[in-house]
């Protein structure tokens, strides 16, 4: 619960905002006492008022009793009797309180205040730890200010503190209690739902059953159906379940590596989150059968194995790499357990069987989501392609090819490169001069013209003028300088006689213009260097479009001088300003010692994913697949998460690096 009492020390330290809350309820209620007004009166009310929000409780109590024992009576006794008390209250001295709120109900039984000092009465009930008679007065309060809408925030702020109190103090006896003695109305619906949640947190399920039923054949209508629908699901879901991991934890070995650092951030990330999910209050109870492949394929399937002979194993989240995932793939489809790899990203996991997923988007989604961005966002016609010859880059810069053309672009060209090549001039070099092949200028030689084709430039709109001057020179004109930058189709089109420029002439001090977007899936963010200075030497401007490994502020920084701007995806943006970013962070370093990284993030991510599928009173295998299959738009800390195409995950991020920053220009699904 957001109000949690803990012995009010909560409360004490969130008097500017809680407690003030009840103050604007006193003073809004003001105008139903029927006394005379005084300005005195209520200056010496707001003087107590800022001693209390203040905190000074002793001084406050002193100024309220003031006000209080003031005669004749006026505007502000009842709520100087009131506040007197609440001051009593934190300031300690419980009886006190007690004997002004009693005070309240003796002399004053019709006060508008009377629901908020039963309201307060709790509090100090609970602060003597007299938990079931503050149960007591809270349902009191529920009576008080039923069905009265200056009191709605007071109402609300009553269930919390009654969820509150029978979750964390009073016994079941004495909630039991407590009901027999309330004898119908909302306030017992919501007490039986109270007693029914506790029953289920301490495994009696009959008991919860029973008082459900309970709650259902009142014979009365239903105040909080949602409550009780929820705690029905919950009842009728399975107990208990286990979720198999498998990551490389490599506990064999004590030197730090790759692998290591990978398998240790997902755990991490994974038992925060089971521990977040252990705290609330949830249907069955899921443990988790941790397995350490050792970054090995054939140890990642001999360990699957083992965990497919449990029953009661519903899913497993791992491997973290390819190799491993592809190892196993074919054993999650014999075994039919929702298999869910958090960071594998190789092409083709998925498509094994239907009870494999990838949380990362594979390379074939990573390439289609730049392509998408790069032709459909940036409107970029003309484009290229400079790749390492390793197959991962392979992998992406076909497919990116592939897929641009599809969209209706235009591949000039695709370079290769060995990896870890430091000289690049062949292959930009064949990207100047494809590029103006491409772009090569029509020109129209006026001495080999014919009358039809001069008759044709004059309707076009060619100055007789000029046709003229450039006849008798027997000139050979640029026909874009005739008939502006189409002028090649419109030649064409019209069937006019033209040549076209040498592409073989160039020069490098001639800026090549014509590739509009050059996509460099590099294999290393060492690559960075080597390909932006390189492309700055033979002067070819374009739009950079890359791959995740473009995502090293350092290299990118290392060369800002080359790399003025850079675009390209990424499977995880960590926003820092989000609330739930900073969170999970503060909540993560606490419990790990540590700020959290990018496994991490994963790791939580993913468990929270197949622990939401599991809330929703799934019992099989088949029925947990069928609702990983089905999870469009998946709210998580790192990306969304969309599983219904294909089962690997379709979002991605698009990221720009410009004036030494990396900032997130898009969030896209690739459909």
């Amino acid at each position: 619960m957001i109000f949690v009492l803990h012995h009010l020390n909560f409360l004490r330290r969130r008097i500017p905002g809680i407690v003030l809350l009840l103050i604007v309820l006193f003073t809004s209620a003001e105008s139903q006492q029927t006394v005379e007004r005084s300005q005195e009166v209520e200056q010496l009310f707001k003087n107590a008022l800022s001693l209390y929000t203040s905190g000074n409780f002793a001084e406050a109590s002193t100024a309220f009793n003031r006000l209080a024992e003031r005669s004749p009576l006026h505007h502000r006794t009842t709520a100087a009797i009131v506040m007197k008390a609440k001051a009593d209250l934190y300031g300690g001295r419980y009886s006190d309180a007690e004997t002004a709120l009693q005070k309240l109900f003796t002399q004053f039984p019709s006060s508008s205040y009377k629901g908020d000092a039963e309201y307060t009465l709790g509090l100090v009930q609970l602060k003597k730890q007299s938990y079931s008679d503050a149960l007591r007065e809270f349902v009191k309060c529920w009576r008080t200010i039923a069905n009265r809408p200056n009191h709605l925030q007071l109402y609300r702020l009553l269930m919390a503190t009654i969820d509150s109190t029978i979750d964390e103090y009073v016994s079941l006896q004495d909630l039991e209690q407590v009901i027999a003695e309330t004898p119908g109305g909302s306030e017992r619906e919501f007490l039986l739902l109270g007693l029914a949640r506790r029953q289920f947190d301490e495994r009696r399920y009959a008991e919860a059953t029973a008082t459900l039923i309970q709650i259902e054949k009142s014979g009365q209508a239903l105040v909080f159906p949602a409550r009780l629908k929820e705690l029905q699901q919950v009842l009728a879901a399975p107990r208990e379940v286990r979720i198999g991991v498998l990551l490389p934890l490599m506990k064999r070995s004590t030197q730090p590596t790759r692998e290591k650092e990978v398998g240790t951030g997902l755990l991490d990330g994974i038992s925060f989150a089971m521990q977040e999910y252990s705290r609330g209050h949830h249907a069955r109870k899921v443990t988790l059968d941790v397995r350490d492949t050792e970054g090995d394929p054939a140890t990642a399937a001999a360990m699957f194995k083992e965990l497919a002979s449990d029953g009661s194993l519903l899913s497993v989240i791992g491997p973290a790499f390819s190799s491993e995932a592809i190892a196993v793939r074919r054993l999650a489809n014999e075994f039919r357990i929702p298999t869910i790899t958090p960071t594998a990203n190789a092409n083709g996991i998925a498509e094994s069987g239907f009870f494999v997923f990838q949380a990362n988007p594979d390379f074939d989604t990573r390439a289609k989501a730049m392509a998408s961005y790069a032709v459909k966002t940036l409107q970029f016609k003309r484009l290229a392609v400079l790749a390492p010859k390793e197959q991962t880059s392979k992998n992406l810069a076909e497919a990116f090819a592939r897929d641009a053309q599809q969209l209706g672009a235009t591949v000039i060209t695709t370079e290769w490169y060995d990896r870890g090549a430091a000289d690049l001039t062949q292959q930009l070099i064949s990207v100047r001069r494809k590029a103006n092949t491409f772009a090569q200028e029509p020109y129209l030689n006026f001495e080999k013209l014919t009358q039809k084709d001069i008759g044709k430039l004059s309707k076009l709109g060619v100055s007789a003028k000029v046709m003229d001057s450039l006849i008798v020179r027997r000139s050979v004109a640029n026909a874009i300088s005739l008939l502006g930058s189409e002028a090649r189709s419109v030649l064409t089109e019209n069937e006019i006689q033209y040549v076209l420029s040498d592409p073989r002439i160039d020069s490098l001090q001639r800026i090549v213009t014509t590739v509009e977007g050059l996509y460099c899936p590099i294999s290393s963010p060492v690559e960075i260097g080597v390909i932006s200075s390189q492309l700055a030497y033979f002067g070819i401007e374009t739009t950079l479009l890359g791959s995740g490994e473009w995502n090293s502020i350092a290299e990118l920084n290392a060369n800002k001088r080359y790399v003025r701007s850079v675009l390209f995806e990424s499977d995880s943006y960590i926003d820092t300003k989000d609330m739930r970013v900073r969170d999970f962070t503060y909540k993560f370093s606490n419990m790990f010692g540590r700020m959290p990284g990018r496994n991490d993030f994963y790791g939580y991510d993913v468990t929270r994913l197949v622990l939401s599928a599991l809330d929703q009173g799934l019992s099989t295998r088949e029925e947990l697949r069928d609702a990983l299959a089905q999870v469009r738009s998946f709210p998580t800390l790192h990306a969304k998460i969309s599983l219904a195409q294909r089962r690997v995950n379709s979002w991605l991020h698009v990221l720009q690096y410009a004036n030494e920053t990396i900032q997130r220009v898009a969030e896209l699904e690739v459909e």
